[in-house]
């Protein structure tokens, strides 16, 4: 029974990074829809409300498990910002939110497979990399609309200053992000999608690459700083047992 246990732990431990795969979209793009909605800086005009009626409508359905028709949903959210004449896609922060969204449906297929839910050994995961690479290729777009608005709208050092000096003795929880802090909080969800998709293809310094581009954008990442840190642990074990045997041999 302790024997049980301990590999029960170990998996356990290996697990957490595929936990986290899902909860980039439901937890954090949601979020950010509801907040910046408010916002007409950001670009809002009366064309975005019946895509970003599908978009809602698709976060419900993947809260509820319903990942087939959340995509549906979500893909015809994407075909609908197409439509919107006179608008540049290339930093909308909408079309990226739902790029990005497409993308974790994409991944998680990739991760788990069609219609699967469980959790899977691990070397059941990753069994899609075609899924993988179009999840990719969603988060790509998504990391390249935010990095464009930000390149473009990025404040002075003397107007991130006032900014600071402004929030003084404010509480946290009270403190309204401006536009360029939700883009790189945003940036750094997508980024973080990124590394997830690196590490199930198996590409690990390019997965830690994007982790740490995501913490550094925004320290507060929790699900990059989970994710980095159990890949590590992940690694360490596997290497730890690689060299178990080898040291054995030695030492005999």
């Amino acid at each position: 029974m302790a024997i049980f246990t301990k590999e029960l732990l170990h998996l356990n431990r290996k697990m957490q990074i595929v936990l986290l795969v899902v909860t980039v979209s439901v937890t954090g793009a949601l979020f950010f829809l509801w907040r910046d909605m408010q916002y007409k800086s950001l670009g809002q005009n009366a064309s975005y409300k019946a895509p970003m009626n599908i978009y809602t409508q698709a976060e419900k359905l993947m809260i509820r498990g319903k990942f087939d028709r959340a995509l549906k949903r979500y893909t015809e959210a994407e075909r609908m910002l197409r439509e919107i004449p006179g608008i540049d896609l290339s930093d909308d922060f909408y079309f990226a939110i739902v790029n990005n969204a497409i993308g974790t449906v994409h991944l998680r297929v990739g991760v788990y497979g069609e219609g699967e839910s469980g959790i899977k050994s691990r070397a059941d995961l990753g069994k899609n990399p075609d899924e993988i690479l179009k999840a990719l290729g969603h988060f790509t777009i998504s990391v390249e609309a935010y990095r464009k608005w930000l390149a473009a709208n990025y404040p002075t050092a003397d107007e991130i200053a006032t900014l600071i000096e402004s929030r003084q003795g404010v509480a946290q929880d009270k403190i309204e992000l401006v536009p360029f802090e939700r883009y790189e909080r945003a940036l750094s969800m997508s980024l973080t999608n990124c590394g997830m998709a690196h590490r199930y293809l198996g590409d690990i310094p390019a997965a830690e690459s994007y982790y740490h581009q995501a913490l550094a954008l925004w320290k507060d990442n929790l699900t990059a700083a989970a994710n980095l840190d159990s890949m590590e642990k992940v690694i360490a074990e596997e290497n730890e047992e690689k060299t178990e045997p080898e040291q054995k041999m030695l030492d005999n």
